[in-house]
């Protein structure tokens, strides 16, 4: 009976900054790690995005749980209404947990200089930093750009992989995929694209990264038996944050239960 009340206070318990609540979306222990799921009531949309600024937990005695980052997470904007960490689990047994943070809202708008329609596929410039140079003069280790296949050769020349043990290693096939991007973001200044409204396009998909130059570079296939027509169409979207364009929301929730999976 007391878990079930103190579970209900934790949803009692949200916070209203400027009609946005504040509310946990679960607090679950599994084996190796403590997950934190924060939701805020909010549009999903491409020009509604939010991240985590941060996010505390501590237990009853105020020990703070130190963040996991074995398993990764996307530590950026996303359009969705819940954000996600991943704490290690302490020593003792933790039962109930305080929780404090703040999000970061990000409103993408052009008056903002924070939104850029890069238009669509057959119409963009390869090889280049697509980015305005406004922004990169500022923050050069800004990137984002649409790629041919001269450019991973160049990047990565002697680049083979195997998709198991035992198989063979052999060489990117570039016709498995439709298209090649490159991106480059850091905690001063982050970055967010959208293909077609989808901020995660594709069914197949081939990361590759310079450590030389810590730029990304995503090798997509869209879908099955694409138009060369539907392909030369898709429209390409950024959204690069800045001070006037963030809105920070800070959060507390008392006494949420962590349940056992």
């Amino acid at each position: 009976m007391k878990k079930n009340l103190l579970l209900t206070f934790t949803f009692i318990y949200t916070l209203y900054f400027s009609q946005n609540k504040i509310s946990l979306s679960h607090a679950s222990q599994y084996d190796d790690f403590i997950e934190i799921g924060i939701e805020i009531d909010k549009p999903v949309s491409k020009f509604d995005l939010i991240d985590l600024d941060t996010l505390i937990i501590s237990d009853t005695k105020n020990n703070i749980l130190k963040e996991n980052w074995e398993y990764p997470l996307n530590y950026n904007y996303n359009n969705g209404i819940t954000k996600v960490r991943r704490f290690y689990i302490p020593d003792k047994k933790i039962k109930t947990a305080d929780i404090k943070g703040v999000f970061n809202y990000f409103t993408p708008s052009k008056e903002t200089n924070t939104y850029f329609d890069l238009g669509t596929l057959k119409d963009i410039k390869r090889n280049v930093n697509l980015i305005d140079r406004k922004i990169t003069d500022k923050n050069p280790y800004l990137h984002f750009s649409i790629v041919d296949s001269t450019e991973i050769k160049k990047v990565f020349p002697d680049f083979e992989y195997k998709e198991g043990d035992e198989k063979e290693y052999k060489k990117i096939n570039f016709k498995d995929f439709d298209f090649i991007y490159a991106y480059r973001y850091n905690n001063k200044q982050k970055l967010v694209y959208f293909f077609n409204d989808n901020p995660a396009p594709g069914y197949h998909t081939f990361t590759m990264r310079d450590k030389k130059t810590r730029i990304n570079y995503i090798l997509i296939k869209l879908k099955r038996d694409i138009t060369p027509s539907e392909l030369g169409n898709v429209r390409i979207e950024l959204m690069i944050e800045n001070e006037k364009s963030v809105r920070k929301i800070p959060f507390e929730l008392k006494n949420v239960v962590i349940e056992k999976k």
